[in-house]
């Protein structure tokens, strides 16, 4: 497996945890009226915890092929993901205060592969 595949496996199960974190908010903001261990036993939640394990599963293969360097950088991709489903799919405000996070992790992922070069 070569660089770019394992990177890019690591950015999509950056987007699947976002997806997941979604499905979590899905739940949270229909509640099924069950109580005790019963209400985790909801296809969302039990999916979304299926597809955080898979995301690790997903990272520990990409790092494997990686260099390790590239991991802090692009795991601050899922805030990025988890902004635009936010407000693709429930409609949520993008505030100042969100907006300059992101350009700062955008800056930073500059920043970063400016760095590479020297």
């Amino acid at each position: 497996m070569n660089s770019f595949l394992s990177i890019s496996i690591y950015t999509a199960s950056g987007f699947i945890a976002a997806i997941s974190q979604l499905l979590l908010k899905f739940a949270a903001l229909k509640p099924n009226g069950r109580t005790g261990i019963l209400k985790y036993l909801d296809i969302r939640i039990i999916s979304s915890y299926a597809m955080l394990f898979g995301t690790v599963f997903m990272n520990m293969i990409a790092m494997r092929f990686m260099p390790y360097k590239f991991a802090p950088v692009l795991s601050t991709l899922s805030y990025v993901f988890v902004l635009i489903l936010g407000k693709l799919v429930l409609h949520e405000e993008i505030g100042k205060k969100r907006a300059s996070g992101i350009l700062v992790i955008f800056l930073g992922m500059i920043v970063f592969y400016l760095g590479q070069n020297y």
